[in-house]
């Protein structure tokens, strides 16, 4: 089904993409990122016991490369791509679908249909939740809350449909089906990530990044949906997202929900045994004074509301970056409370330093 609808998409911008000025693809330009933590305090060193629930990157004092990514993109009037690889620390000792080996993290085209419509295609993004959108070299605390990494989907190969209308105020939709299994080189079942969101955006500045003063009132606010099939679950979920920036200032809040159904459970061991809703949500505050950026973030994630146990994390994260080099050079530390909202108390705070190399 996606072959045959990005072989039609294609098609049909044929011409165009023979009429772009600068060639069918432009000229690609290098760009990396390197970011690394230093683990000063981790009240919680005990491999067995560690985590005792979602949200505990398990990093005990000492150093650690969070992130380190290479890619070249072009981007012409009609053809934009991003091709890049990469290694990522897992954001939790929990987590299955971060490898420490190097991969593909984007792999990607853009290509303008007509005015204001763009199809997007290959291993990309799911438009779904403002703060997973907003890349990880913007994010004013260097990772992202307990709530995008676990609750909302992140990246996956197939197609995306971006139609953008407005100028001082303006409208932009998507709509995504994708193979649903986060796998680049292939699908191993019939099912499908299908997604939707419908956003307003308003004013001079960015809206999927904090840092930086605007010269107006800057709003960016979404609503979005997704379905996702797997060969033993389904899952349906929705949420919506806000980022107010106004001169210094930047606010940022964002909740989701989703309910995970056993489906088909003779073919493969479904995660959950019975209907499962989940939740989760987080606010952000920030302030841009030169070149520092102090914010403090507070998340939830409950991964199941129907009862209390230790997955049930909350997490409040206080820091401060400085910016330097035109933003090329990011140094900041902070300190991260988690605490469980259901089942035992576990002590896991921790207190790290960060900092990023990007160009």
């Amino acid at each position: 089904m996606l072959a045959t609808l990005g072989s039609i998409l294609l098609l049909h911008t044929a011409p165009a993409l023979a009429d772009d000025k600068d060639g069918l693809l432009a000229a690609p330009v290098p760009y990396g990122q390197v970011q690394g933590w230093i683990t000063v305090l981790d009240q919680d060193v005990d491999p067995v016991a560690d985590p005792a629930g979602y949200g505990d990157p398990e990093l005990d004092p000492g150093f650690s490369l969070r992130r380190a990514r290479l890619g070249v993109k072009g981007e012409g009037d009609t053809l934009h791509y991003a091709v890049s690889v990469g290694v990522s620390s897992p954001y939790d000792a929990l987590s299955a679908s971060d490898s420490t080996s190097a991969q593909i993290v984007d792999a990607w085209m853009r290509v303008k249909a007509t005015k204001g419509v763009f199809v997007h295609a290959g291993l990309l993004k799911v438009p779904i939740g403002r703060e997973q959108l907003i890349s990880s070299s913007q994010l004013s605390l260097s990772e992202r809350a307990v709530q995008s990494e676990w609750l909302v989907p992140a990246r996956d190969a197939g197609l995306v449909l971006d139609a953008r209308v407005g100028d001082g105020t303006k409208v932009r939709a998507r709509l995504g089906a994708f193979n649903g299994n986060g796998s680049f080189t292939g699908d191993d079942n019939s099912g499908k990530l299908l997604s939707a969101r419908a956003e307003l955006t308003h004013g001079p500045g960015r809206v999927y990044r904090t840092y930086g003063k605007v010269k107006g009132l800057t709003l960016g606010a979404a609503g979005d949906f997704w379905s996702d099939t797997d060969l033993s679950t389904k899952t349906v979920g929705y949420g919506g997202d806000l980022l107010l920036r106004v001169s210094g200032l930047a606010v940022l809040a964002e909740a989701h929900m989703a309910t995970i159904t056993p489906v088909n459970t003779d073919l493969e061991t479904p995660g959950v045994l019975t209907e499962t809703p989940r939740m989760g949500y987080l606010a952000q505050i920030g302030y841009s004074a030169g070149a520092f950026e102090p914010a403090v973030r507070y998340s939830v994630f409950d991964d199941d509301r129907d009862a209390e146990d230790n997955g049930d994390a909350a997490e409040l994260l206080a820091g401060l970056t400085w910016h330097a080099k035109k933003d090329a050079l990011r140094v900041g530390g902070g300190y991260v409370m988690r605490t469980e909202t259901g089942g035992a108390a576990q002590a896991n705070d921790s207190a790290r330093l960060w900092g990023q190399v990007r160009f």
